[in-house]
């Protein structure tokens, strides 16, 4: 079941752009599913405008692919649309549909009932229950971990610009994470061995860090103030968010998130990966380095 063809949904935003490169570069062609043709995209790649509130539109759009990938927001883009795109694909007879998963391990239990996972998990049981409907339509879950460097640029995973940054659970907690074009690069491994990949979750780290080495390398360790945080508490003030009026959904979401990032229960460590599989390599001490000293 060799996959050529490839269909991406979301090719904006902080995701989508990185895994276009690297399917492009690894000889895939690509079609964007839009809501409108005015992107400037490589010329290589084209642009299918879609309704994605349109079941036929969908289907129309992805008949002839051998895949989907799903960078949409989770989330921020309501949970019917990406089961519509699943059933979409399936219709469509796609081989293989690669969800909006990346980031954190939904296949871990603790990290499945945090409520902000919520979509992701309803997906990934979606997807199991049709690929065992219909054999010809298969999934892979791409586990990532935070993006490292857009996690630095954005100061999710620490404040390495200062005057201060939150430091959870002691800054000890070790975390396996990936860059944007390091998750393209899974994805793109993940359709070029389909039949290892099928029907499963994949994990792929190109580092692993702790709040405090970060710290370290960022050469600001003494002049950054530290704000110690117990994740425990990210948690109950994730549930006072939802009960404002109106809820404050950002901190909800992102208190949950950090939750799982940095709670240490969460599979936010890998115990094991399919780097070698999916054809990525572990950044070097250097290379750490220099992206820490970038956004530093």
């Amino acid at each position: 079941m060799a996959i050529t063809r490839v269909a991406v949904a979301g090719a904006t935003g902080n995701l989508g752009p990185a895994i276009i490169t690297q399917l492009l570069e690894a000889g895939f062609q690509v079609t964007i599913l839009s809501r409108s043709n005015s992107h400037q995209v490589d010329s290589r790649v084209q642009v299918q405008v879609v309704d994605y509130n349109s079941l036929d539109s969908l289907v129309t759009a992805l008949k002839g692919q051998d895949a989907v990938v799903n960078t949409l927001s989770v989330g921020i883009v309501p949970q019917d649309i990406h089961l519509r795109l699943v059933e979409a694909a399936q219709a469509a007879g796609v081989q293989r549909f690669v969800p909006s998963e990346f980031g954190g391990d939904t296949s871990n239990p603790l990290t499945s009932q945090l409520p902000v996972f919520g979509d992701k998990v309803a997906v990934i049981q979606r997807l199991q229950e049709v690929s065992k409907q219909d054999s010809a339509f298969t999934w892979t879950a791409v586990v990532s971990g935070p993006f490292f460097d857009w996690g630095l640029e954005r100061s999710f995973i620490i404040d390495l610009k200062g005057p201060s940054t939150r430091i959870f659970d002691g800054g000890d907690v070790p975390v396996s994470s990936t860059t944007l074009a390091g998750v393209g690069r899974a994805v793109a491994g993940v359709l070029k061995y389909p039949e290892e990949t099928r029907n499963r979750h994949v994990f792929v780290e190109e580092v692993q860090f702790t709040q405090n080495q970060l710290l370290k390398l960022s050469g600001n360790e003494g002049k950054i103030q530290r704000e110690a945080v117990k994740t425990e508490d990210l948690e109950k003030q994730a549930y006072e968010a939802l009960k404002q009026s109106p809820p404050d959904g950002r901190t909800f979401a992102t208190s949950l998130i950090l939750r799982a990032v940095y709670g240490g229960n969460y599979g936010a460590l890998f115990t094991k990966t399919d780097n070698e599989l999916l054809g990525v390599e572990k950044l070097s001490e250097s290379d750490v380095a220099n992206i820490v000293k970038k956004y530093a």
